[in-house]
């Protein structure tokens, strides 16, 4: 549950702080007449994702034995893989977001003139466009990865956490929109950048531990290392919330243990990594 509220958590507030720079700077630069677009693109992405979910959802329920392990092990890893472009993208880009976004709405509504019929449609068509695009995209991301937090929170924790997630990033759209609060994006995308690739890794090893705890390997890599479900089980209280947070497993295995160490190890030395650093600052100096 967790994992899903932290994931729509991110990718929600993403998706509707786009929205909320669309309508702002369109209030700013006079064309408050085209802000129903920007909601109706907004809906029209949000309606896609949501029909797209419950297809998938259903597909992962309808499938049983190896044919259901292997489409949750798939979609995991598709997901893992998204999650991870994404989190560096965020990490090279998140400074400049707003900057970003701002000038594609101003290309938008430049379209428009005060007496230009057919100028205003395509203005009207582009902010459509712009908001369904950005909506769509985390929209999407978003059902890859409760599909793969699905297989080991459960559907209804999942639909829970996601829930309350959503509810959250668009209470704080709606609080960036009116201009209450002042976020700073960076720092907010450099902490939840962290958390994701806390959540992946614990991904990452679950997967692991699918694909070569069916005795594909030799049982020296793949039995428990140690077992701590007496005193911490991983299904119920605390070792749940681990679990869902960190990838806390009761028993895991060689396998497990080492894709979670390799990725957390590794996508935090790049997350941090000066050269990585430098090159953004001077991707952003160019600009």
């Amino acid at each position: 549950m967790l994992t899903a509220l932290v994931i729509t958590l991110r990718e929600g507030l993403e998706a509707a702080l786009v929205v909320a720079v669309v309508l702002s700077f369109l209030d700013r630069s006079g064309e408050s007449r085209l802000k129903r677009y920007a909601w109706y693109g907004a809906a029209a992405a949000a309606g896609l994702c949501v029909a797209s979910a419950t297809l998938l959802f259903s597909l992962a329920e309808s499938l049983v034995g190896e044919a259901g392990e292997a489409f949750e092990v798939v979609v995991t890893l598709v997901a893992v893989s998204v999650l991870t472009f994404m989190i560096m993208w965020m990490k090279r880009h998140g400074r400049n977001l707003k900057a970003a976004i701002e000038e594609r709405a101003k290309k938008a509504s430049g379209m428009a003139s005060a007496s230009g019929k057919v100028s205003t449609s395509s203005a009207a068509l582009a902010i459509v466009m712009l908001a369904f695009a950005a909506v769509a995209r985390e929209g999407f991301e978003t059902v890859l990865f409760l599909l793969g937090s699905a297989s080991e929170s459960g559907v209804t924790a999942t639909i829970a956490g996601g829930s309350a997630g959503l509810t959250a990033a668009i209470a704080a759209g709606l609080i960036f929109y009116r201009g209450v609060y002042r976020l700073n994006l960076k720092k907010f995308f450099d902490v939840t950048g962290v958390v994701l690739i806390v959540l992946a890794a614990g991904l990452v090893a679950n997967s692991a531990q699918d694909i070569f705890g069916s005795g594909i390997l030799p049982a020296a890599v793949t039995d428990p290392v140690w077992n701590t479900g007496v005193w911490l089980s991983q299904e119920t209280g605390i070792g749940a919330v681990l679990h869902s947070l960190v990838g806390y497993q009761s028993e895991p295995s060689p396998v497990a243990l080492f894709s979670y160490v390799l990725y957390l190890g590794s996508m935090l030395m790049l997350y941090f990594a000066p050269k990585f650093s430098r090159h953004r600052a001077m991707a952003e100096g160019a600009h």
